[in-house]
């Protein structure tokens, strides 16, 4: 991340818990989080799955970068997220795919979950919904001519088996009910403080600088978290009550009126 958003995050008293989409900290504080770990955490509790597959390939011993039985599986999974794409390569994260790519000559598109990319994008760098420590950095090309002698690397399957149980997790959770009519539930409170595109959310008139950090206190006065980034967004998390939007919407009229 960038230094001016670690900034912002360290504005929060240390975090001693996460339990879904919510942040408990040491100073008592419960936070509804939107940012969700720039959308890596959009499963909520469901990224447990996840959890337990990494936990489990561990057990076997799967923490070394060795071809395994997950390569196949996980390439499938990735694939059947971002139709259009036929060839991909997985590094151990973003900083080595980006590294491959330049040598290269191409920069990536980097769509999160529910981002269609462009009809040009030649090579994407999807952002899995996965904990970021199991998340290994796939990069999918139109073609494997596309790649040339770019042969990607070996990570751990514990990575890749982890990366396609949030996938599967993250196909049940559409079928579960996280989809427009939840969205709108959050539009309902919030659309006159966000823009949103599917479940992704962007300050309305996209502030920045110092008018994006007077937001996003304002914001955590109100009980939540949002991205750090103005250039990243926030997302509707999965679970939320009415309760902790109306704290959210107070705190940002109060903000609106002392500007």
């Amino acid at each position: 991340m960038k230094p001016e958003t670690d900034d912002l995050l360290r504005l929060l008293s240390p975090v001693r818990r996460v339990r879904g989409n919510r942040l408990y900290t040491a100073d008592g504080a419960r936070y509804l989080d939107l940012w969700l770990d720039g959308g890596r955490a959009i499963l909520g509790e469901r990224e447990r799955q996840a959890r337990v597959q990494a936990a489990n390939a561990a057990d076997k011993g799967l923490t070394r970068c060795y071809p395994g039985l997950y390569d196949r599986r996980f390439a499938k999974a990735v694939l059947a997220a971002w139709p259009g794409f036929a060839a991909i390569r997985v590094f151990l994260n973003d900083e080595r795919a980006l590294a491959a790519l330049g040598r290269l000559g191409a920069k990536p598109e980097t769509p999160r979950v529910l981002q269609t990319p462009s009809s040009s994008a030649r090579f994407i760098l999807p952002r899995l919904p996965c904990p970021r420590p199991f998340a290994p950095a796939p990069v999918l090309a139109r073609s494997e001519a596309d790649f040339g002698s770019e042969r990607g690397e070996l990570v751990p399957q514990l990575m890749l088996a982890a990366g396609a149980r949030a996938l599967a997790s993250w196909a049940g959770a559409e079928r579960e009910g996280y989809g427009p009519g939840l969205w709108a539930r959050f539009d309902k409170r919030l659309s006159a403080w966000f823009e949103r595109d599917g479940p992704w959310l962007w300050a309305r008139g996209r502030p920045r600088g110092a008018e994006y950090e007077r937001f996003f206190r304002a914001c955590m006065a109100g009980g939540a978290l949002v991205s750090p980034d103005p250039d990243e967004p926030s997302a509707v998390p999965p679970d939320f009550d009415d309760g902790e939007l109306v704290k959210l919407v107070r705190a940002l009229a109060s903000a609106a009126r002392a500007d």
